[in-house]
């Protein structure tokens, strides 16, 4: 199984990062990371969200 799809109730999904400077940010632009918490209750768009698993890259 590719990294970047997980799968839940045999679901998979893969989830986009434009997060370049993430540790998590993967090949073709995807989130490598086992877990992901996105916070914004009261988002009405993207800009609105964060995403609360963002590590930045080391180095």
């Amino acid at each position: 199984m590719s990294e970047n799809i997980r799968r839940t109730n045999g679901k998979s999904a893969t989830i986009g990062c434009d997060a370049a400077n993430c540790s998590y940010h993967g090949e073709s632009d995807s989130c490598t990371a086992e877990h992901i918490k996105v916070d914004g209750k009261r988002a009405r768009s993207t800009g609105e969200t964060c995403c609360t698993t963002f590590r930045p890259k080391n180095g």
